[in-house]
């Protein structure tokens, strides 16, 4: 069982309280951690209102709960009333000796990191056996992506920093690595000879909902793709090292992104659909959304091809997709083998790997796959064992932005359209032409 000191910055966040504490209690539950919690947010709670929030909040996305192990678990947490942008506040971490294994957790906005990081070092929180984990966004372009690890790297290294990203943590998201690396089959056919191209797709029913606010200024390149999927596609594509440890796989994602052909100017507004939902019989547009501007240029729908300048991609296309107010939900990796067989890496709903076989009756093997741990879960466990194989090089994050960049500067300078889509549709006509042009189908 591991021991440690959590302390988490915005504890009484959504994120927080759907996520965190539900993943801290049930690795609890499993006899896998056992943690002093320290729990802060500016707040002004008593332990006993604290308390109150936590079960109103958090036991609705526990299943299975146990009552005395949620009363027991409750016990290990405090909680303390702090102003990230206040130093004296931060006094209140140190009334307790430092654990040789702490976590700090920032579940706060990153306009906060800079100051934060300051604060905590100034008491001593930054020390060797500190580890800090940062949730995204982690800037909105290269520049500021720099700017915010600059300020960071002022007081922590980068083997105390855990950049999160929580597709990382799905097992069925790490099967695309461990799959490949323990199958001679996948390794022979995940390559330019046998594939035709292969699909991302990161699809979802909801819209913006009460978060317009928030993904206004981001859109749905910087809140899905820029992470979530490059992070799969490098999984799947990038050269395999014959270790498997963090140094090795980070170092592998890099040489992958770096690998990724530059998109010319000339051909963005074909190569890359941006797109935006509008209103459909009950389901409101984007633009009618609380806290969106009315006049909003944001994306919540974008789809692209993008190719590998590596000789074992050679000339294979890949595109990927990803919107709100999609006709389904579902995350999957689609490989189409030359012929039409594909290779289906369902990610969500009900995480399964199936290939299509061709006879006189057409058969599909299918393996379902456990979903297992929660990814928040499995991430706090990898934190606490000071294992980042699942977490994000910096180096990582600079070369997705080299590469996304100039698409984000053409679309600010109106330099490519802006569609629109019905909510709950599929996505424009137009991102069904990326593929239709070249024979394609999206799966």
């Amino acid at each position: 069982m591991r021991e440690g000191h959590f302390i988490l910055l915005g504890a009484t966040g959504d994120l927080a309280l759907r996520k965190i504490f539900p993943a801290l209690y049930v690795a609890f539950k499993d006899q896998l951690l056992a943690p002093r919690i320290l729990a802060t947010s500016r707040s002004r709670l008593s332990q006993a209102e604290f308390l109150q929030i936590l079960d109103t909040k958090s036991k609705s996305h526990l299943k299975n709960l146990d009552l005395t192990l949620w009363e027991s678990f409750t016990q290990h947490i405090e909680y303390v009333a702090m102003d990230l942008t206040q130093a004296q506040d931060f006094n209140a971490l140190t009334a307790r000796p430092l654990h040789p294994n702490t976590i700090i957790y920032f579940s706060i906005a990153p306009e906060f990191f800079a100051t934060t990081c300051a604060h905590l070092a100034q008491v001593g929180l930054n020390a060797p056996q500190v580890k800090i984990v940062l949730e995204k966004p982690l800037g909105v372009d290269l520049h500021s992506a720099r700017a915010i690890h600059k300020s960071i790297a002022q007081h922590y290294q980068e083997n105390q920093i855990y950049r999160i990203d929580h597709y990382l943590g799905k097992q069925s998201v790490q099967n695309l690595l461990h799959l490949r690396a323990s199958n001679a089959l996948l390794q022979t056919l995940l390559h330019r000879d046998h594939v035709d191209h292969v699909q991302v797709s990161v699809c979802e029913t909801l819209g913006v909902e009460s978060r317009g606010g928030f993904y206004d200024p981001m859109g749905a390149l910087r809140d899905m793709l820029q992470n979530h999927m490059l992070q799969m596609l490098t999984l799947l594509t990038m050269p395999l090292p014959s270790n498997l440890n963090a140094s090795s796989i980070r170092q592998a994602k890099l040489s992958l992104l770096q690998s990724l052909k530059p998109l010319e100017n000339k051909n963005l507004a074909s190569q890359v659909i941006r797109a935006q939902y509008s209103a459909d019989g009950a389901l409101a547009g984007y633009r009618q959304e609380p806290h969106v501007n009315p006049n909003s240029q944001t994306e919540t729908f974008v789809a692209l091809k993008l190719e590998i300048d590596r000789p074992e991609w050679a000339g294979v296309p890949f595109y990927l997709r990803t919107g709100k107010r999609m006709g389904s939900s579902f995350v999957e990796v689609v490989v189409s083998f030359k012929g039409g067989a594909p290779l289906v890496f369902r990610i969500q709903p009900n995480p399964a790997i199936s290939l299509n076989l061709h006879a006189n009756t057409p058969l599909v093997l299918q393996s379902a796959l456990e979903s297992g741990m929660d990814a928040y879960q499995r991430l706090i466990l990898d934190a606490f064992d000071s294992n980042q194989s699942a977490f994000n090089h910096q180096d990582e994050l600079e070369a997705a932005w080299v590469w996304l960049d100039p698409i984000l500067q053409a679309w600010q300078a109106n330099q490519t359209p802006l569609y629109f889509y019905p909510a709950g549709s599929f996505g424009p006509q137009e991102a069904f032409e990326l593929l239709e042009k070249e024979g394609r189908a999206w799966f």
